[in-house]
């Protein structure tokens, strides 16, 4: 019998995603991988840098990931029981590294690599391959080549959206995005205005407001707000990832489980509804908020919450409902991210209303050929590792041909 062709596929991100496709393509066998990574070393998000990189996700010096360990992790590569149940990013990327390393990954990885075109070949229609072309980041070479398939592994939360108000323009104070955040020490004894209650602008809030004269929280809608601490000290989705629990959206609305929860879980912590700005959705109708320590920094004054900007002036901006003029040194916009895919042939993955086309979140749906996955870009009410790997093994079996 003649052995079936090695596939060679191009893996385009060398963090979690790219090295786990990686490894799920190496266990699958019959793959050749080249994982392309920009940076000067793997780990995607959980690397830390000193400075921000347009197109690379960001994480500021004192970020935890927000799922204990055991729900977090790899079916078959637990964290070491040495390690805390919330990862400091150092402690993950180390976890990452040290995984990549025993699997023999990491040779497989091209740094300082950046994939600048990646299109459909002449014979696209017959054989399913793609042209990926390439740019060596130190030396400015370009190369190109052809590989079977292509898993894009670049994220979703590298491209900042910064929003737009009216007089913004005159504003004299500094304006910057939470994805270039990173010490505290420059807003000592300043006015500072956050604006954005997800999980970056809470942890720019609380970690900015223990230098700061002033913080501002502005958010347009509130939040339901999850602490990392569970009852009786356990991890808080060791208590609420439960099927039992997930068993209700079988037998009730979506917003009767959400009412449940904040009745009975959520409000005995911190009731919502003493916030200066209650949240206008239900728990489950946005993507969850974790921080363990901005109830306190309401509670003590340190941080207040406002809701949002009318417009601003030239030393500070007018909320909502307000007159007076708050006077800020500077404004974080902690805003999200807008995703981009730079790289690609026009064509590839669709539009619409805004959002991006691709069968279960990884297939763009008008390819006749499933040679072309999307990895990781989904966020998901829990821990996204556990559905990247499980993409990262589908995408392998279906670049097989196994199902």
């Amino acid at each position: 019998m003649m052995e079936s062709p090695i596939k060679r596929v191009a893996v385009i991100g060398g963090g979690f995603a790219g090295l786990c496709s990686v490894a799920t393509l190496m266990e699958e066998g019959g793959f050749e991988p080249v994982c392309f990574e920009k940076t000067d070393k793997p780990g995607g998000t959980w690397c830390y840098r000193d400075e921000a990189i347009e197109g690379v996700a960001s994480i500021m010096p004192t970020t935890i990931i927000n799922h204990s360990k055991e729900m977090g992790a790899l079916s078959n590569y637990p964290p070491p029981k040495e390690c805390s149940n919330f990862m400091r990013h150092k402690e993950l990327y180390r976890n990452v590294i040290e995984g990549a390393k025993e699997r023999d990954l990491l040779k497989y990885i091209q740094c300082n690599t950046e994939v600048i075109s990646v299109k459909r070949t002449a014979d696209y229609e017959q054989t399913g391959k793609w042209m990926v072309t390439v740019k060596n980041t130190a030396s400015g070479e370009i190369t190109e080549d052809i590989y079977d398939g292509v898993l894009a592994c670049v994220g979703h939360i590298n491209r900042p959206k910064m929003p737009s108000f009216p007089g913004q323009n005159s504003y004299k104070g500094e304006i910057i995005h939470t994805h270039s955040l990173r010490g505290v020490e420059s807003y000592r004894n300043k006015r500072v205005i956050v604006v954005g209650m997800g999980c970056s602008g809470l942890d720019a809030a609380v970690e900015i407001s223990n230098v700061a004269e002033q913080v501002y929280l502005s958010t347009r809608s509130g939040a339901h707000v999850l602490q990392r601490v569970g009852p009786h000290g356990y991890p808080y989705d060791y208590v609420l990832l439960r099927r039992c629990i997930f068993f209700l959206f079988d037998i009730l609305p979506s917003n009767a489980v959400s009412w449940l929860l904040e009745s009975l879980y959520l409000d005995p912590q911190f009731n919502h509804n003493i916030y200066a700005v209650k949240p206008t959705h239900h728990i489950f109708s946005k993507d969850p908020v974790i921080n363990d320590h901005i109830t306190s920094k309401l509670l003590s004054g340190s941080v207040k919450q406002k809701p949002n900007i009318k417009r601003f002036t030239e030393d500070g901006v007018i909320f909502e409902g307000d007159n007076e003029v708050t006077k800020a040194d500077a404004v974080i916009m902690a805003t999200g991210y807008t995703w981009k895919f730079p790289f690609l042939e026009k064509g590839i993955i669709m539009e619409e209303e805004g959002k991006i086309n691709l069968y279960k979140c990884m297939f763009p749906i008008n390819l006749k050929h499933a040679t072309f996955a999307v990895i990781g870009f989904v966020l998901p009410f829990g821990p996204g590792f556990p559905i990247g790997e499980l993409q990262c093994r589908w995408a392998a079996q279906v670049l097989a041909g196994a199902c």
